[in-house]
């Protein structure tokens, strides 16, 4: 359909006619009077014209100055424009622009196919200037709106990814390991930013802290409020430990309630202070869900936290000081046990067909993950295996820490070892007949000999301890898997090239550390630098016994 002339300078005169515009707007229509009238109309508002008379020269137009909006006729020949639509919105550097068509077609099963493939408005021919312009300018103010939009979500994501590397550096899941138990952890936080705190705090006289927390709420403030929290928790940890992990968490709720002004803001806390000597766990749950225990793998009832305990760290009601002695709980270390503490983001997980909760379910996966010992960290498998299960885990910030109470009669080997070949010697040596003794096939005890062998060496050449000083190994046999765990204050390693195993055996050899043998005669080794100290962990799997 054409338009007269005459009429367009009549209407470009109506004082009505006089809502500005700006942007860039492609018109696709085979008539070219239709274009003129149409660039007139909207480059007399401010508008930066493009226009086409066909399909694929749209196309290409669009794909090469992105517009800002498009205005597409439907009736033409070859590639109609509901064609059009649809390849704009499959290109995808046209598939955000908006698109008006512009009809002739009353029926409402048209315009249904035009918003079908993405058309966002239609005007119908023959049309209104004033409505056109109302039109376009409305769906350039919408577009610029979006853009805008989109340009703050950009940021905030790039933010947020930020943030979330930052916290995950103050959360580390590296492991602990003592002479009495290892603690393996599992974060899992559901957004780039999560409201799970944890920490494992090693004391001077030889007590271990462990805690973990759930910051009520998703998204940033429960982050922030996490980090504030682990801040908090380790001055309270080291001010308060000899009254107990009451006192602790007395401390702890006092500065959240008087920090956080927000009662919709609060977080449940488990905590457990281990003492070496008298071989106990003091534990405070405030709101938590109860840990589970797994001793010669058997569960163990936990009644006693059902009848102990308080409210979550900084709940807005009651006193400011509302945990005592009376709420805590002791466990003995027996040993040969695992001790899990989590967020409420396992047990909640729901299954991602029939929508059930996990609720106590994953106690009995726990039960089978710390049965099989070729796993090194129980708590990452466990979550594994609840995702295996069909189990949406990302639903929620999920926290497992693991800790393995150690079998004395499994740890075969522990020694504090001066820095001399030929006392590595002797130990690797002692190592090979512990190993022996508890079934461990010759072949593969002599494999384990030449391990220690080549992990002490590496020290006594490259660690950059002094001639007097010395370093810790731990070895384990727990069925036919043996761990070997080494701990020393030597020269920090690059862990990148260390655990590269695609590094020639000439560059490993003369770098040390990561030595090409050492990886060759372990099925899985960690290292680790914290603070001050590497850790090295070994699994050696014995195939005779397996």
């Amino acid at each position: 359909m054409t338009y007269n002339p005459q009429i367009l300078v009549q209407d470009l005169h109506t004082s009505r006619l006089v809502q500005p515009l700006n942007g860039r707007v492609l018109v696709v229509d085979d008539e070219l009077p239709n274009r003129l009238y149409l660039r007139k109309l909207l480059e007399g508002r401010g508008c930066e014209l493009f226009d086409a008379d066909d399909g694929p020269s749209a196309l290409s137009i669009a794909v090469r100055k992105v517009p800002d909006l498009i205005l597409v006729d439907v009736m033409m020949p070859g590639m109609d424009g509901f064609e059009l639509c649809g390849k704009l919105r499959s290109e995808p550097r046209t598939s955000e622009i908006p698109i008006i068509m512009v009809t002739a077609k009353s029926k409402i099963e048209d315009i249904e196919t035009g918003f079908e493939l993405g058309a966002m408005d239609y005007i119908r021919k023959p049309f209104n200037p004033r409505e056109l312009v109302l039109r376009v300018g409305n769906a350039l103010a919408l577009k610029k709106s979006n853009d805008e939009l989109t340009v703050w979500n950009n940021r905030v994501s790039r933010d947020l990814e930020l943030a979330g590397a930052i916290q995950r550096s103050l959360f580390s899941d590296v492991p602990h390991f003592s002479h009495r138990f290892e603690v393996r952890i599992a974060y899992n936080p559901c957004m780039d930013v999560g409201g799970d705190a944890f920490d494992i705090i090693s004391l001077p006289d030889g007590r271990h802290v462990v805690y973990v927390a759930d910051v009520s709420g998703h998204g940033v403030a429960p982050a922030m409020i996490s980090s504030l929290l682990k801040a908090t928790a380790s001055e309270m940890i080291h001010r308060y430990v000899d009254k107990g992990p009451a006192a602790i968490c007395n401390a702890l709720n006092v500065v959240f309630r008087r920090r956080i002004d927000n009662p919709s803001y609060f977080a449940t806390l488990f905590m457990a202070v281990h003492d070496a000597e008298t071989l106990e766990w003091r534990c405070m749950n405030c709101g938590h869900p109860n840990p589970v225990l797994i001793r010669d793998g058997k569960p163990v009832s936990m009644e006693a936290f059902k009848e102990k305990g308080g409210a979550p760290i900084g709940f807005p009601f009651g006193p400011e000081r509302p945990y005592t002695a009376t709420d805590e709980v002791t466990l003995k270390d027996e040993g040969n046990s695992y001790f899990l503490i989590f967020t409420d983001g396992l047990m909640e997980a729901r299954h991602r067909s029939t929508g059930q909760e996990c609720g106590e379910h994953m106690h009995e996966v726990y039960r089978r993950v710390v049965g099989k010992p070729e796993y090194p960290n129980k708590a990452v498998k466990l979550l594994q295996e609840l995702d295996a299960e069909d189990f949406d885990i990302a639903a929620d910030d999920c926290t497992a820490i693991s800790i393995h109470m150690l079998d004395p009669l499994k740890v075969v080997f522990e020694k504090t070892i001066p820095r001399n070949i030929y006392l590595v010697s002797d130990a690797a040596k002692d190592a090979e007949s512990a190993v022996i003794s508890q079934g461990i096939s010759l072949d593969t005890a002599a494999m384990l000999r030449l391990l220690v062998m080549e992990l002490g060496a590496n020290l006594v050449d490259h660690s950059g301890l002094g001639e007097d000083e010395s370093f810790w190994m731990q070895i384990r046999v727990d069925g036919h898997v043996c761990q070997v765990v080494l701990r020393d204050e030597g020269e920090e390693w690059d862990l990148d090239e260390a655990l590269n195993r695609e590094c020639n055996e000439t560059y490993m050899g003369e770098r040390g550390r990561g030595l090409a043998i050492t990886n060759t005669i372990s099925n899985r080794i960690e290292r680790y630098r914290v603070q001050s100290q590497n850790l090295t962990y070994c699994t050696v799997v014995d195939e005779e016994r397996a």
